[in-house]
Order: C-alpha cells, then sequence, then structure tokens
C-alpha cells in the first residue's frame, strides 16, 4: 500500500480557541484557518500558546482538518 502524503506548512497561532482549537495564520498569506492539535502533542502534554510558530499538516484528501503537528522551540529559526 501507497502511505497517503500529506501537505505541511509554517502557521503562526493568533488565538487560542475552546474545545482544543486555535486560530491560526499562514506564514506568508493572511489566510486564517482553525485546527487543532494532534494525538501524539496532546499525549506528551505539549502545550501551545499565542504567538508561537508550528507546522500544520493537513490529509491531502480531506482539506478541513488541519493538525498541529510540531512547536518551534526558536522564533528566529522561523522568520
Amino acid at each position: 500500500m501507497v502511505k497517503e502524503s500529506n501537505l505541511e506548512r509554517d502557521w503562526e497561532i493568533l488565538e487560542v480557541l475552546p474545545a482544543g482549537k486555535f486560530k491560526i495564520k499562514l506564514k506568508d498569506t493572511d489566510l486564517i484557518i482553525i485546527c487543532y492539535k494532534s494525538g501524539k502533542m496532546k499525549q506528551s502534554h505539549i502545550s501551545v500558546i499565542q504567538w508561537d510558530w508550528v507546522k500544520v499538516e493537513v490529509n491531502q484528501y480531506d482539506m478541513t482538518q488541519w493538525r498541529i503537528v510540531y512547536r518551534y522551540n526558536d522564533y528566529k529559526n522561523n522568520k
């Protein structure tokens, strides 16, 4: 079987919403989306706060479900 590929992009957290969701903005444009943390981030108790830079992944078959898969440690590396 072929492993399904996911699209990944870098985003900035704009706002923390209730129910574990986040409002985020694309690094280069003004596109704003709503997403949630991935299961591994929830298991590891990785906290995400406003103004953090994160890597977000979307399934190529369902473009409505975005999830945060990585939180960058240093803002300078993502400028």
